[in-house]
């Protein structure tokens, strides 16, 4: 994504451009964005030394999620009970690898959202948004880890938790504007309404797997 983003700039082909505030795919540069327009957005903490985040762990209500900062679907992703759970994952995600991200990265500590997870996929052009899509995950905790993903529950667009999540995901897209592409956000939606996880700059489904699905669903 960041890479498409600075290449098609160059190139003078219809672009994204460079976000002012950061890689897109930033998840604290995407929370952050989000806030600045008044919409819901996660409590969290950035660091790359436990000392950047221990007060914010130490304040928030357990339990915390602590995750890399660039990641994909789950990946390093930790629901952590105790301010000694959430440090030693702080520390293992330092010191290690993750599959789509940098050596190095920074990790987010985040407040947990409670409530049902969506997805809204869309895809722009020229700033006009069209969504193609609503689902409802079916995560459940399994082998350890809190987040596993069992399957995804198509939701009628015309209801009423589906225009709520349109409305606010419309509003993500703006805040990061994210104007030409696919995209697929991930939102909570909690007692006090939605609120983003993350939004992947990219079709759904890394390749766009689930487009023939859609298709027939649609």
């Amino acid at each position: 994504v960041t890479l498409a983003d600075k290449l098609s700039l160059e190139l003078g082909v219809r672009s994204n451009g460079i976000f002012p505030l950061g890689d897109r795919r930033n998840k604290s540069v995407q929370q952050r964005a989000v806030k600045a327009t008044g919409l819901r957005a996660v409590r969290e903490a950035l660091g790359t030394t436990w000392t950047e985040v221990k007060d914010f762990v130490a304040t928030e209500s357990m339990p915390v999620v602590v995750k890399p900062v660039e990641s994909a679907g789950s990946d390093g992703v930790k629901l952590c009970h105790t301010v000694e759970e959430a440090k030693a994952h702080f520390t293992l995600l330092m010191e290690s690898q993750r599959k789509c991200g940098a050596q190095g990265a920074a990790v987010l500590c985040q407040e947990f959202l409670k409530g049902k997870e969506y997805v809204v996929d869309c895809v722009s052009r020229g700033g006009v948004h069209k969504v193609i899509m609503v689902w409802v995950y079916d995560k459940r905790p399994t082998n350890g880890s809190a987040f596993v993903y069992y399957g995804m529950i198509p939701v009628e667009s015309s209801s009423e938790v589906a225009q709520v999540l349109i409305k606010y995901t419309l509003g993500v897209l703006k805040a990061l504007k994210l104007d030409n592409g696919p995209t697929h956000g991930e939102v909570m939606m909690t007692a006090d309404g939605p609120c983003m996880v993350e939004m992947n700059c990219r079709s759904h489904g890394w390749d766009g797997s689930w487009v023939p699905l859609e298709k027939l669903l649609t």
